[in-house]
């Protein structure tokens, strides 16, 4: 399961909060920072082009994991 980036990221398309997505089956730790807000969870199943942060605002989604 891959480990949520540390560094806060700002939206491209609107400059709004962004959390990272993580991928793979989520501890329930995970599923609690999912819940509050502070990480999207991604699925289980990761391709070639999965983006590796989420705006809480717009919902664009960027970058590679």
């Amino acid at each position: 399961m891959a480990r949520p980036p540390k560094k806060q990221e700002k939206c491209p398309k609107c400059g709004g909060k962004a959390v990272p997505i993580c991928y793979g089956y989520p501890p329930v730790e995970l599923m609690k920072e999912a819940e509050k807000g502070n990480v999207v969870l991604g699925g289980c199943i990761v391709g070639g082009n999965d983006p590796k942060w989420s705006c809480k605002k717009c919902r664009h989604e960027w970058g590679k994991v």
